[in-house]
């Protein structure tokens, strides 16, 4: 008798457990999809909120960009006992409008957000009012938002994350979003059984979150971006940059842009184009170095002899092309130190066409170095009419952008490599510590030995004697190139005697070279009614200030003979 009641209660066991099994098969894999919508059906909202990214730090780690812990403020306008008051006492906290605040607890909607990005050190005070005011259904939802300590330092370079949806909109905010990670994720906004809100986070998909290092350097970002400011507060340009290279690696040091902006308060701006990036200009005389080079690649440029020089014109195929002095004979080394464009297009006309063009692009000009979002190519076609060498040969009709300027300036500086532009100084990976270090890229070897060698005394004296000489320090060495271009001017359908683009791009110290650097306006206006506006006169200048303060920043010796850093 007893057995059989063992017996009949173990089946009762296993028919309950049979039971359960069966309700279970049921609900998550015969009715599954039912199932779920009715769970949906508990909850009233379904909130996104932006997840932290990772830290952009400078070369020193000093912190250029990070996501501080925000609170989003929300409340079930329907279930609030007291709004007046509840809106007083939020204001008060919050420091916002109090109508604005009663406004949306007056709403007829079932669910309403009071405020986004509320500092998270009001927590504490916002659950005591949520207590002391027993309402229950004011909500808080932890979230994040974008900051930038250092406000417009390196701005347009750093670019910005959107408010709305945790993602990289410009700059390297764009070009590293996948490493930073950030985003939004969903919050399910839940009722519990007394109908008291409380959230459900879902987490999107897990993947590497970097904290990166930048390769610039803030405290030249604010020395560049303080001489900038001189010069623009000087020369009222439309436009105008500094940009520092490490020519031995490619590493972007510094890159100081006017009109630039606060990614912090980005929705006030109308444009945030990086123009060391995003814009081309002619080169001008920038170009010459390069004719030089390949004349004597090919052997067809001779040091000793001279060049005569038309006394400032010459006429190809019918069009007559100026130069900004009388010169009449210039040895090939001068007519670069002294920026003869006569004598750069007689250089130029007696190349092979074909390989004057193919240096020009081997150089990277006409294609993007890829190293920026949104990043322009620049403008070089192959023409072999000599009146379009001769244009290219003195840096018109066509465009480069400065990034490609400091490369390949900095191949005559590095011994002839161009090499590609970065941002990385190194990525660690946020869960596991992991350092990652990018490698150098090399594109290749663009210019020869002996191009280089002549090419490096030659702008020298370019800074020394020559076009750049407003610019040469007393301590230390530099070389370099000045460029002016003038502008094509649409109401007189010609080029422009009033608007020019300037330029000085080089390196510095010239023997041991540690920085190449581009300085750029964009119709530059005159200080002297009587003054020439040119590289040699706006941009050049800068020089000094600019390569000064950086060298003894790093506490570099002078190497110019007599030169002495003193107290």
């Amino acid at each position: 008798m007893v057995k059989n009641r063992v017996y009949f209660l173990s089946f009762l066991i296993v028919l309950g457990f049979l039971a359960v099994i069966i309700r279970l098969f049921y609900f998550q894999i015969i009715n599954r999809d039912e199932f779920l919508a009715y769970i949906k059906k508990q909850y009233y909202a379904k909130e996104k909120i932006v997840l932290p990214r990772g830290t952009f730090y400078d070369s020193n780690g000093r912190i250029l960009g990070i996501s501080i812990p925000t609170i989003d403020l929300f409340a079930i306008p329907r279930y609030i006992k007291d709004k007046e008051r509840l809106a007083r006492e939020l204001s008060y906290i919050i420091k916002q409008p109090y109508t604005k605040i009663l406004r949306k607890l007056n709403s007829k909607k079932h669910y309403v957000v009071i405020a986004r990005g509320v500092d998270k050190s009001l927590k504490k005070r916002l659950l005591k009012l949520r207590r002391d005011l027993q309402e229950w259904n004011l909500g808080l939802i932890e979230s994040s938002r974008r900051f930038y300590p250092l406000n417009q330092i390196a701005g347009s370079t750093l670019g910005f994350v959107s408010k709305t949806t945790g993602k990289g909109m410009e700059g390297l905010e764009l070009k590293f979003d996948k490493k930073l990670g950030g985003g939004v994720g969903n919050i399910l906004l839940m009722k519990d059984a007394l109908g008291n809100p409380f959230t459900i986070e879902k987490k999107p998909e897990t993947q590497k979150n970097y904290d990166i290092k930048l390769t610039i350097d803030s405290n030249i970002q604010f020395i560049a971006e303080e001489v900038l400011r001189d010069l623009v507060k000087e020369r009222k340009p439309k436009e105008a940059l500094i940009l520092i290279v490490d020519p031995n690696n490619g590493n972007i040091i510094a890159n100081a842009t006017y009109p630039d902006y606060n990614p912090n308060k980005y929705w006030k701006y109308r444009s945030h184009k990086n123009i060391t990036f995003h814009n081309a200009y002619e080169p001008g005389s920038l170009a010459k170095p390069f004719v030089l080079a390949e004349a004597i690649d090919e052997g067809r440029v001779s040091f000793t002899k001279k060049y005569y020089c038309e006394e400032g014109k010459i006429v190809v195929d019918g069009v007559r092309i100026r130069d900004h002095k009388k010169f009449k004979y210039l040895k090939a080394d001068e007519i670069i130190i002294y920026s003869s464009n006569v004598g750069a297009i007689k250089i130029a006309l007696g190349l092979d066409y074909d390989r004057f063009y193919k240096k020009l692009f081997e150089l990277g000009f006409g294609k993007s170095t890829k190293t920026f979002p949104g990043e322009a190519s620049g403008l070089l076609r192959k023409d072999k009419r000599p009146v379009e060498i001769a244009y290219a040969s003195i840096g018109q009709n066509w465009t480069a952008t400065p990034i490609q300027i400091a490369m390949a300036y900095s191949a005559i500086a590095n011994g002839g490599y161009l090499i590609k532009p970065n941002f990385i100084k190194e990525m660690i990976d946020r869960e596991t510590g992991e350092v990652i270090k990018p490698e150098k890229k090399v594109i290749g070897k663009v210019l020869s030995e002996k191009s280089v060698k002549i090419l490096r005394k030659v702008l020298e004296n370019v800074v020394e004697i020559g076009t750049a000489k407003k610019g040469k320090s007393e301590f230390f060495t530099i070389a370099g190139k000045t460029g002016t271009a003038q502008k094509y001017d649409p109401q007189i359908r010609a080029l422009s005697n009033e608007k020019f683009y300037t330029w000085f791009a080089g390196y510095f110290p010239a023997e041991n070279p540690k920085f190449t650097v581009v300085i750029f306006a964009n119709e530059p206006k005159k200080i002297r009614k009587w003054e020439f506006i040119g590289g040699g006169t706006v941009s050049a200048p800068v020089l000094k200030k600019l390569v000064d303060r950086i060298m003894f920043y790093y506490k570099q010796k002078p190497d110019k003979n007599g030169g002495q850093h003193g107290d």
